[in-house]
């Protein structure tokens, strides 16, 4: 019950109970205590009409103690006093918090059915299903009345006839969410039907034990699609790379004269072929080197390096092509011995990418700045240069295979669009990472990091970081 004015005269046990207020906490209140101000205009408008003597019923949202929604359906009625005068409400409600909170549920579930991902949860401690959408019980071959007396291991020895579930290796691998290091994590899992791409998260509900979320995608056709595409690309590769580099040793026995004295017009004409076919050679090695980085075939030699000696090389065989350009590169923090676990031959490739772009897309008369830096257990290298930028719409692909910033069919900068998809992988198949900033027209600051200490390079690709300035 309220006064005239909204202040709360009177309330029961129940609402006592479902508010979590004391009786205390809530006589002398303002009723707009327990109400969302997004209601206001709802609450002015049943108190007015209440306070002109007439009845007003719907539904109210209101706040709890502890912040929660509570939903009641309510009536609110006038007091009259003695000569008719309105001097305060009385509102009857019918808590119907949970009816919502079903009816939300269902809907949310029958969305669920709807995903062609499967979609499984699961409680953190038993691994006890808790919920499986459509598609993850037609993977199963479960229903709704089954798979709630299931756990994720029976469902390893009912599709793979297999009890060897580890539990420990599940939470070795779940512990970035458990200590709060990642909000999710994603890994490749295959069984006899199908090869699924996992994501895994730990939802820690308020007022609930935790569980865990797992959707998994079938990318079985997409795999077999990409070794198709791979194993084409590989055969295509070898097979052009003898007849290519038999061209080329042609054409440069021919320009140096071997044959007899050319004229200007033919030495021009067969300069533009040695040329493409240099250009060719080098596409069809991009593509070699990226063949092998994805079957495990390429050989890293991980050990202890002065990898300011390498990056003082790399300049050095980048400095004559950026000449041709007119760019200079200013090296910073190369004067001091910098140890780092890696593979030489790999790092100097990685620079030598990264320098070469930076020459190509830094205005005429730029300057590329190379910096090394050492932090806590790594050691971190940036080339930046302040040229063009890559456009926004190109910063999500900038590291996918046959991509550069400019991709017009009229674009200014020849290359393969395969050098930074290489970098990736090199950096990441030393243990590293690489990420990039850059802004149109005031340039691109790409950088990598590297162990200082000596650990064992991993087999996988690690999650690339990518910050892509506005």
């Amino acid at each position: 019950m309220t006064d005239e004015h909204g202040v709360i005269t009177y309330v029961n046990d129940k609402f006592i109970q479902t508010t979590g207020y004391s009786r205390d906490e809530l006589i002398g209140q303002n009723l707009t205590l327990l109400l969302p101000k997004s209601i206001a205009a709802q609450y002015n408008f049943a108190r007015g009409y209440v306070l002109t003597g007439k009845t007003w019923s719907g539904e109210v949202r209101m706040k709890g103690k502890d912040g929660q929604n509570i939903w009641a359906h309510t009536t609110v009625a006038p007091r009259l006093g003695k000569k008719g005068k309105v001097i305060g409400t009385i509102a009857i409600q019918t808590d119907t918090t949970q009816s919502k909170i079903d009816a939300h549920d269902r809907t949310m579930r029958k969305s669920m059915h709807l995903l062609r991902d499967e979609v499984y949860m699961f409680e953190a401690d038993t691994l006890r299903y808790i919920y499986l959408n459509q598609a993850a019980m037609d993977h199963c071959g479960w229903n709704e009345k089954t798979y709630r007396q299931k756990t994720v291991v029976d469902k390893r020895r009912e599709l793979l006839n297999d009890e060897a579930f580890d539990r420990d290796a599940f939470y070795d691998r779940a512990r970035p969410l458990i200590d709060g290091e990642a909000k999710e994590i994603e890994f490749i899992l295959e069984d006899y039907k199908q090869v699924r791409e996992v994501k895994l998260q730990l939802i820690r509900p308020v007022d609930g034990p935790p569980h865990f979320l797992s959707i998994g995608r079938d990318i079985s056709e997409r795999r077999a699609f990409e070794k198709s595409k791979d194993e084409f690309i590989s055969t295509i590769s070898h097979e052009l790379r003898t007849p290519v580099t038999s061209i080329k040793g042609a054409l440069g026995l021919v320009l140096s004269g071997a044959t007899g004295e050319l004229s200007d017009k033919t030495h021009n004409m067969l300069d533009i072929a040695h040329r493409n076919s240099d250009r060719l050679t080098l596409i069809i090695n991009d593509i070699l080197d990226l063949e092998k980085i994805a079957a495990g075939k390429m050989e890293f030699n991980i050990e202890p390096v002065n990898i300011a000696e390498i990056i003082k090389d790399a300049i050095a065989a980048n400095k004559p092509y950026a000449e041709r350009l007119n760019v200079s590169f200013v090296g910073i923090g190369l004067g001091k011995h910098t140890e780092c676990f890696c593979d030489s031959d790999r790092v100097f490739q990685i620079m030598n990418n990264l320098l070469s772009n930076a020459a190509k897309f830094s205005k005429k008369d730029g300057e590329v700045a190379v910096t090394l830096s050492s932090r806590d257990d790594t050691i971190c290298v940036s080339v930046e240069d302040f040229g063009k930028g890559i456009p926004k719409e190109a910063q999500s692909s900038i590291f996918g295979r046959f991509t550069q910033a400019d991709s017009s069919d009229h674009r200014e900068k020849s290359g393969t669009g395969l050098g930074l998809s290489i970098v990736k992988a090199l950096v990441e198949r030393q243990g590293g990472s690489i990420y990039f900033t850059s802004e149109v027209d005031k340039g691109s600051k790409f950088s990598f990091e590297l162990p200082n200490k000596d650990k064992t390079p991993i087999n996988k690709p690690t999650t690339m970081l990518m910050v892509a300035a506005e």
